[in-house]
């Protein structure tokens, strides 16, 4: 199991990486959210995924997501789809993110201009294909 926090700490989790997916994600609506040029994360199946202490204020931020924020600090922390069937971890906000490194670039299309990484990754335009 892994662990993890907002920025205040009064929200923690923790969930099970098995079979997580990772990735990078270039959108606009992740750089409003997180206040970033780009957000990493690791998206598993709800039932992977325990809020150990703390509650999260919610916005529903389009059809396919619904945003998570600790309502003591306000850090974006998770996100979730209307059915509930997975959750997007912050790579940011997880204790050692270390065994939990992205495998792509979602949204490239959106990807500032500025900012260049040189990983080799495979990159989509939009949606990676397992998000479709």
């Amino acid at each position: 199991m892994l662990t993890g926090q907002c920025l205040c700490g009064a929200l923690r989790f923790r969930f099970d990486p098995k079979g997580a997916v990772t990735d990078y994600c270039h959108c606009k609506m992740c750089q409003r959210w997180s206040g970033a040029p780009v957000t990493a994360w690791a998206q598993i199946p709800e039932s992977q995924f325990e809020i150990t202490s703390g509650s999260a204020r919610t916005y529903q931020s389009s059809s396919r997501g619904i945003r998570h924020f600790c309502d003591r600090c306000g850090s974006a922390v998770f996100m979730t789809d209307p059915a509930g069937d997975s959750v997007g971890i912050m790579l940011g906000t997880v204790d050692d993110p270390t065994s939990l490194a992205p495998t792509g670039h979602g949204w490239v299309s959106d990807q500032v201009k500025w900012l260049k990484i040189d990983d080799h990754l495979p990159r989509w335009e939009r949606d990676a294909p397992y998000d479709r």
